[in-house]
């Protein structure tokens, strides 16, 4: 489908969420589900963000997608007592109003089912915000994703007690794979009590490379794929 065919025919309420695990690889226990945003088309055909997101951005729906994508997947996951996550960009936390309904919505909870996930790079451009959230919501499960370093920002982060830090895949998949870093990465996150976890685990021989580098935590096609139900 072309790209003015699927600006036409898309519609909000054609956008659902997929569950990937998150692995305890220990115990081979689900930790919590970062929910995906897919696109029904027509003919059973699922579109991924990439092909998507560029209309949404264009008709300044970021936020609406934000909130039609907590929605749906807090339905889901809430009566299964699921622990679940939905990914907030660079624009969700520019939108005052959209952190704002967040703190709301989640100052006073006790339950510790919904969490963030945030980019290391918006980190980079929103550490107070994310230091707000935590201080205000001090249930909400925030986690770092595509770290690739460790860094002062980071390590000013896990004292705000962030709960996980999400490796990139290109550390574990490189040719060249920079084990210093890792293990260092490794070392930072056992001092200040935060689950470590590797992205893309797309084969078995990955898999070992994680687990004996001392990392619990694990996400990829190997493991599970996304899918609309659990």
């Amino acid at each position: 489908m072309g790209h003015s065919q699927l600006e036409t025919e898309f519609k909000m309420e054609r956008v659902v969420p997929y569950f990937q695990p998150i692995m305890n690889l220990q115990s081979n226990r689900v930790w919590r589900y970062e929910c995906l945003a897919r696109l029904l088309g027509d003919n059973e055909h699922i579109f991924l963000p990439s092909e998507f997101l560029t209309i949404v951005e264009q008709k300044n729906w970021n936020t609406e997608l934000t909130h039609h994508m907590y929605e749906q997947s807090r339905r889901y996951c809430v009566h299964r007592n699921m622990p679940w996550s939905i990914n907030l960009s660079e624009k969700d936390l520019n939108d005052e109003s959209l952190v704002t309904w967040l703190i709301r919505s989640h100052e006073n909870t006790l339950t510790t089912l919904f969490g963030i996930e945030i980019s290391h790079s918006t980190l980079k451009k929103h550490f107070a915000v994310i230091a707000h959230l935590n201080e205000n919501c001090p249930n909400l499960t925030i986690i770092i994703d595509d770290v690739s370093t460790s860094c002062a920002i980071l390590t000013q982060a896990l004292k705000l007690k962030i709960q996980a830090i999400k490796l990139s895949g290109t550390m574990i998949n490189s040719p060249h794979v920079d084990k210093k870093v890792l293990t260092e990465l490794v070392e930072l996150c056992k001092i200040d009590n935060t689950k470590l976890v590797a992205e893309h685990i797309e084969d078995k021989t990955t898999l070992e490379l994680v687990t004996s580098l001392g990392i619990d935590y694990g996400q990829g096609f190997y493991l599970s794929s996304p899918s609309a139900s659990v």
